[in-house]
């Protein structure tokens, strides 16, 4: 849409997003299409013997089950899945080709990015709209990112993250009142007032009831590594001295490209030619996520080249809501905002939809009210 600046907002981990997934897959010849395309580059990748992990079932067999059930997670509580096991696709697998699916959906309604942004692993799924990552580059990277989180040399004991509803400066002062700063860290500034803390489980308990005792909101996100924190700075130091996570054949052509704009999760937007390789996946894993100074830099540059524009970031996650509310608490205060020449959307919200979730293509229906002028008359399955 020319008249408009199109941001396409990933999210990373925790909250797969499989109930809109099920329903875009049954009523989108598109995003079934896109879908179909990962699951046959995970398939051409087993064969070729370029990844491993042949327990899972396929995507498109998972979407197509009569009943929801959750994706594949590791967890330190469960044994490890023997090879007998058929096993649901990955938690991170459906998280970023739900995603990628919809992009694409979305481009088939003339709606494509001119900037794209990503919380944590949805920077893998944004690259592949930049063009700087190819399909099976982001399938082979997740495959082994997936066999490094189960890997208890590196990662030997819980870890937890959590969202405190405050200002980095006042999460500063708790842990240092109790005692915590530099034990718990901060990873991530997701808004003005809402920061990420990350850590081993432990302590990171004993911070968030500190929380809760100084009447601060907190959100306990259901993931068992603590990232971009110390807890997974042993990971971090193995990726960064490991030629093998990501060989150079697979990296020479994985770099930032000119066109859309690639504004990465550490918080700015990434010159032409950086290379998105083993040594930036390192950094991204371990350092802090400044998605604040991300929508902050994106609206300043438009406001700077495009002004007579809007200005639209898209929620790409198909979750809660919680990127938009992090862009929406971010920019709700400047003068565009409040006249709407700058808004955030959700793509699909679950929350929304309520008992309209049992009615097939609930999800397709929420995607063209955002969009109804662009939305084609996309054929939709009358499957019952």
């Amino acid at each position: 849409m020319s008249s408009q600046h199109i941001v396409f907002t990933f999210a990373g981990q925790g909250f797969p997003p499989v109930e809109a997934a099920r329903d875009l897959y049954r009523t989108s010849k598109v995003f079934q299409h896109a879908i179909r395309d990962v699951q046959n580059t995970i398939d051409r990748l087993l064969q070729e013997q370029a990844i491993q992990s042949g327990r899972h079932i396929p995507l498109t067999e998972y979407l197509e089950e009569d009943q929801v059930r959750p994706p594949y997670a590791t967890s330190f509580d469960q044994p490890p899945a023997t090879e007998e096991q058929s096993l649901p696709p990955s938690e991170t697998v459906v998280i970023l080709a739900a995603q990628y699916a919809l992009g694409k959906m979305l481009q088939s309604w003339d709606i494509s990015p001119r900037s794209v942004m990503a919380y944590s692993l949805g920077e893998l799924v944004a690259s592949t709209f930049t063009g700087s990552y190819t399909l099976p580059a982001v399938m082979k990277l997740l495959a082994r990112r997936e066999a490094l989180f189960t890997d208890r040399s590196l990662i030997p004991h819980k870890g937890a993250l959590a969202l405190v509803h405050t200002d980095g400066d006042r999460v500063k002062q708790i842990l240092a009142t109790a005692g915590l700063l530099g034990t718990v860290d901060i990873a991530g500034f997701s808004n003005p007032v809402t920061t990420c803390l990350a850590g081993d489980a432990e302590p990171m308990e004993v911070a968030l009831e500190k929380f809760e005792a100084a009447e601060v909101d907190i959100r306990r996100v259901k993931l068992e590594v603590g990232m971009h924190s110390q807890h997974v700075q042993a990971l971090a130091d193995h990726v960064r001295s490991s030629p093998t996570i990501f060989p150079i054949e697979d990296s020479v052509d994985c770099k930032v490209v000119p066109g859309i704009d690639h504004w990465s999760s550490l918080g700015f937007q990434m010159p032409t030619g950086a290379p998105l390789n083993v040594n930036h996946y390192a950094t991204l894993l371990r350092r802090p996520l400044r998605y604040k100074e991300c929508v902050e830099g994106i609206y300043r540059k438009h406001m700077k080249e495009q002004p007579e524009q809007e200005l639209v970031f898209i929620d790409m996650g198909m979750g809660p809501g919680q990127l938009y509310k992090s862009i929406m608490f971010t920019l709700k205060d400047t003068p565009e905002w409040q006249v709407g020449q700058v808004k955030a959307t959700a793509s699909i919200d679950p929350v929304e939809a309520g008992d309209g979730k049992t009615k097939l293509g609930w999800a397709t229906s929420q995607l063209k009210d955002h969009w109804a002028a662009s939305a084609n008359n996309e054929e939709v399955s009358t499957r019952p």
